[in-house]
């Protein structure tokens, strides 16, 4: 393996994230420490933790809503939408009738199916 990775982990090690020897771990090697080293790790640059400035999203437009349609997409939407529910009313009022022939026709097709030709 490429010793760049051990690098990584020991600089995780160094700034205290992990306690122990990671890479000796994923090796299976004995372990070279046990906490936090006791030397510095050279050559690796430091973490530079900054808390955030801001710990939560405000925003800064006056107005909130994130979607912004215009008013003749909104007439549009409710004429389709008032025309879907007229037809789908009108649909339902037709289906007692439906079903009715329905299973008449299956009947039928059932009968043609099992009549005994001379």
């Amino acid at each position: 393996m490429l010793p760049n990775w051990t690098t990584s982990v020991d600089m995780l090690a160094d700034a205290g994230i992990i306690d122990y020897d990671a890479s000796a771990y994923i090796l299976g090697a004995p372990a070279r420490f046990v906490g936090r080293p006791q030397y510095p790790i050279y050559n690796i640059p430091p973490l530079a933790i900054q808390p955030p400035r801001q710990d939560e999203y405000r925003s800064t437009l006056p107005d909130k809503s994130i979607v912004k349609n215009p008013l003749w997409k909104k007439v549009l939407f409710g004429t389709l939408a008032t025309g879907g529910v007229l037809f789908g009313i009108a649909k339902l009022r037709k289906t007692p009738q439906f079903f009715k022939n329905i299973g008449v026709k299956i009947s039928d097709f059932f009968k043609k199916i099992f009549k005994k030709t001379p």
